[in-house]
């Protein structure tokens, strides 16, 4: 096989003219200094309640009765708590509005992994599984839209709304004690 069909540089012509260029397709030099943005109306606020329900409910996932060893309790925790406590509205590309909402690769892999767990899960009830499904899904959702639209799911309240989600799902699959 031979890469004959491809262009040589003398056949592509000459670079385009930075001046004819639509401005979404140039590159701007990378600066020293991330840029200000101003901050949306109750994001100091939002994250903060984000962060605390993550750290609840990644403490309610160590708490599920399940051994010390399985990966739900530590890698899993670990992730849920590191992503509600890392979001972060500017992370996203402002061309086409795609970002991870400032959560790491390795937090979204371990929430992607929870439904190889499903064997582990065999000590829960329904309604703790039910739960752990529920929170790790309001997890990975929240960066997702965070980085796409973060004045709606700041502003317009939707980040408020999931987390409540989160806390009701963790809420209702407690242990009772009678």
């Amino acid at each position: 096989m031979t890469l004959h069909y491809l262009p040589s540089a003398a056949e592509q012509g000459p670079e385009p003219d930075p001046v004819e260029t639509p401005f979404f397709v140039r590159a701007e030099p990378a600066g020293d200094e991330p840029e200000e943005r101003e901050h949306w109306r109750g994001e100091t606020e939002a994250l903060a309640e984000a962060a605390a329900v993550g750290r609840r409910a990644a403490e309610w996932i160590r708490a599920l009765p399940l051994p010390a060893e399985a990966w739900i309790c530590a890698p899993l925790a670990d992730a849920v708590e590191e992503a509600m406590t890392s979001l972060n509205p500017a992370d996203c590309d402002d061309i086409d509005r795609r970002g991870h909402g400032g959560v790491s690769e390795s937090a979204r892999t371990r929430l992607d992994g929870l439904i190889y767990g499903i064997a582990e899960m065999e000590p829960l009830s329904a309604e703790q599984r039910i739960a752990l499904f529920a929170v790790v899904h309001c997890v990975q959702g929240i960066p997702k839209s965070l980085a796409n639209d973060p004045g709606t799911v700041i502003e317009g309240g939707d980040l408020t709304a999931v987390c409540a989600i989160i806390d009701s799902a963790i809420g209702v699959a407690r242990p009772r004690t009678e």
